[in-house]
Order: structure tokens, then C-alpha cells, then sequence
């Protein structure tokens, strides 16, 4: 299920084609409602698309994936459609009502006896601020918060996904166990340790650092090329093969670059790979290029 909200209709009809190219196209409802419809009809596709999830799983009793870009522009087209009626804005001029609207959208997003609509949004944040009264009343409702950040994506790090202000209700030692929460906790205070350093290092180097900062800011390193990922649908443009990953390898490799493994591997091996065990191979194949160099010289 996809909810197209304000978006062009050229992005629908990419997303049209790559459906019928993957074969899903009948397992797959679209519903638009495109940037330059009114804001009555921009503002319905979100619930229109909910109400035919609702369907699916009540009537057909099938599990819906719903797919929603972008819901800050149901609460968009609410605020023009508050305005056409007259209605006083609140913060920043959003609707008077937009809590009580975010609302009725996520709320209706739930699980019923053994089927559950399971919704993926997508949420543009108004120039990077996270205060904006429409970011923050659609992420209480959100279970887990994915943050994409531009510095990462500056660097080439792919996911561009900032683990340090990313959640999820999930990552809780009752759920996913002690050994995975207390490794996800070690991967984020380093990183966070990582990012503390970044104005002395750019002052002064990493020279200056002590040797349990420089410590730090090599496993850090290591283990924000290790998150990498190749991306299956990008497979075509780049000529890297995408890579599936199971949770205990990204655990195990987590924990390998934190008790120091990777410490003398060049940065590289670790970058755009799947499992520790493909950087351990490009690794010591670059060590074995540079002794047969080494003897040959």
C-alpha cells in the first residue's frame, strides 16, 4: 500500500514502472495526490490509503504494508485547508487542530487478532529543525525514528543513517536481548565520544588526542565504513552487488571493531562491505599485494 502525499506526478510514475518491472504490481495499491491538487484532495489520500489498509486487514485478513511519502504534507495540506475555513493558526501557523489530526491518522495505524497494518513514513523536516510543531507531533506516534543526516551522506557513508539520534522502541534488553542492546549501547557511546572529538581534531589533530581519545576515534572510524551498506536497488548505477546482512553479523562485527580486531586494518577494507568476514578477506589480500611488493622490491 503507497500513499503518494503532494508529491509529483513524475515520482508516481517511476514508482508505477519499477512495480511493474519487479512483479509486485498486483500485490500493490497506489494512491496519489499530487502536489498540484487542492489541499482538500492532498490532504484525503493519506486516509484514503489507511481506510483501504483497514480493508486488506479486517475483511481479507492479510498483514499491509503501507508506505507513506510524505506525511508532512498531510499535515501541509491541513494547515491550507484550516486556512480556507477561516480558522486562527497556532505555533509557527499550523492548524489549530494538529495534534488531534496527526492523530487520527496514526492512531488508526495498529494491529488487530493475527493481522496488522505496519506503516514505513516518510517525514520532511521543515530547514533541519526538529522543534517544528508538525515534526514533533508526528513523531510521537512514530514507534522507531530513523535519522537520515547530510554530513553522512557527505562523506559517501551509505545508509546515511545517524545512529546516534536514531531510535526505536525495540532496543530494549527485554526484546532484542542483553548482548545485542549492550553492544548497540557500546556502538553509540563511541560514536558519540567520536563526534565530541570532532571540533579538537579539527583544530588540532589527532596527534594531540590521548592515546585512549585516539583509541576511540580509530574504532569510531571503523565502525561508521563497517555500517556501510551496498544497496540492491543501486546495484545498476554503481556495479556493487547490494548485500543482505543478518542481524547476528552486523552484532559479531560490531563487537569484533569495539574489542579491537579491526584496529590495524586499513579503513577501507571496511567500507561498503557486507559481513566483518568480507573486510577480513580484502584486508589480508591487501596485505598479501603489499609483501609480494615488498619481496619483489
Amino acid at each position: 500500500m503507497f500513499a503518494g502525499v503532494g508529491e509529483r506526478s513524475r515520482e508516481g510514475h517511476g514508482l508505477l514502472h519499477d512495480r511493474r518491472g519487479s512483479g509486485v504490481l498486483g500485490q500493490t495499491v497506489l494512491v496519489f495526490g499530487q502536489m498540484n491538487e487542492p489541499p482538500g484532495a492532498r490532504w484525503r489520500v493519506p486516509l484514503t490509503a489507511l481506510t483501504i489498509a483497514e480493508y486488506f486487514r479486517d475483511q481479507k485478513h492479510q498483514n499491509v504494508l503501507l508506505l507513506m511519502d510524505n506525511v508532512f504534507r498531510f499535515v501541509q495540506a491541513g494547515s491550507e485547508v484550516s486556512g480556507l475555513l477561516g480558522r486562527l493558526p497556532s505555533r509557527v501557523g499550523y492548524q489549530p487542530t494538529l495534534a488531534s489530526e496527526v492523530a487520527s491518522l496514526q492512531e488508526r495505524i495498529a494491529s488487530v487478532a493475527g493481522t496488522a497494518v505496519t506503516a514505513i513514513q516518510a517525514v520532511y523536516v521543515p530547514a533541519d529543525d526538529f522543534t517544528d510543531p508538525a515534526v514533533t507531533a508526528i513523531s510521537s506516534h512514530m514507534d522507531s525514528n530513523i535519522m537520515l543526516s547530510r554530513a553522512l551522506a557527505a562523506e559517501g557513508f551509505y545508509p546515511a543513517i545517524d545512529p546516534l539520534t536514531t531510535s526505536s522502541v525495540l532496543l530494549d534488553p527485554l526484546v532484542v536481548g542483553e548482548a545485542h542492546y549492550g553492544i548497540a549501547e557500546r556502538v553509540r557511546e563511541t560514536l558519540a565520544r567520536f563526534r565530541d572529538l570532532q571540533d579538537i581534531i579539527a583544530l588540532l589533530g589527532v596527534d594531540e588526542l590521548g592515546a585512549s581519545d585516539r583509541l576511540i576515534v580509530t574504532r569510531a572510524r571503523r565502525l561508521q565504513r563497517f555500517l556501510s551498506q551496498p544497496f540492491t536497488v543501486t546495484e545498476a548505477f554503481t556495479g556493487t552487488p547490494g548485500r543482505s546482512v543478518r542481524r547476528a553479523d552486523t552484532l559479531a562485527g560490531c563487537r569484533a571493531i569495539l574489542d579491537g580486531e579491526a584496529d590495524d586494518w586499513a579503513e577501507n577494507s571496511l567500507y561498503m562491505v557486507g559481513t566483518l568476514d568480507e573486510a577480513r578477506q580484502k584486508e589480508f589480500a591487501a596485505a598479501s599485494v603489499g609483501a609480494d611488493h615488498g619481496a619483489g622490491t
